[in-house]
């Protein structure tokens, strides 16, 4: 095998890698194809280039590329000389990471936070109806421990949800703040110019001895 198939191969395995990921995280696996598409492409592509390669219809190439970009994970770009419309990937990892959990996740678990808050509040509602029935009706004792359980029950699931809403924000916020430490991994620059080499340490002061023996 050459050197082009080896990279043929290994862009292969590396853009069905992408694919499966973007499937275990919600999304399609052809947005996840697309996106390692353009990732591992030097150049931007055209629509049709990216079609082709992935052998997929226009329509499915229009409406992936236009949810790619409405997730910020792919950017319209203009190549000098052509008329036809090209993008490429985004290459900061954090910002596509921060950008999913801020738009989906946190959406998603305010959502949730919002229902059970109202479930919590229908059932005191309905806990508040029992006790306040009249004595002696028949089943009350039993209406009444089923309005308790399911008012503890709703208290708790909302107390989780409302957890999980701020250790998501927690977890962005530590995050925004401790990106630099994991500045290679997350992002990809186009290039090394610019960047400043790391401190070089102050050198440590003789020891004392060497400094008795001087005197």
């Amino acid at each position: 095998m050459g050197t082009d198939d080896e990279l043929t191969a290994a862009r292969d395995l590396a853009i069905d890698a992408c694919g499966r990921i973007a499937e275990f995280w919600g999304f399609t696996r052809t947005m996840g194809r697309a996106f390692g598409l353009l990732y591992l492409s030097r150049e931007p592509l055209a629509q049709s280039e990216l079609q082709e390669r992935l052998e997929i219809s226009v329509g499915s190439a229009s409406m992936t590329l236009a949810a790619l970009g409405r997730w910020g994970v792919v950017h319209k770009v203009w190549v000098r000389g052509q008329r036809r419309e090209h993008y490429q990937a985004e290459t900061d990892f954090w910002k596509m990471i921060s950008g999913v959990l801020n738009e989906r996740e946190r959406r998603e678990i305010g959502a949730a936070v919002e229902v059970v808050g109202r479930a919590e509040k229908t059932a005191r509602t309905a806990q508040a109806a029992v006790v306040a029935g009249p004595a002696g009706q028949a089943g009350l004792r039993r209406a009444k421990a089923e309005a308790d359980f399911v008012v503890e029950r709703v208290a708790r699931l909302g107390e989780i949800c409302r957890l999980g809403e701020t250790m998501l924000d927690m977890l962005l916020g530590q995050l925004t703040l401790d990106v630099g430490r994991f500045r290679d991994a997350f992002k990809v620059p186009p290039s090394l110019e610019g960047v400043a080499p790391p401190e070089t340490p102050a050198p440590a002061p003789p020891p004392a001895r060497a400094q008795r023996r001087r005197r």
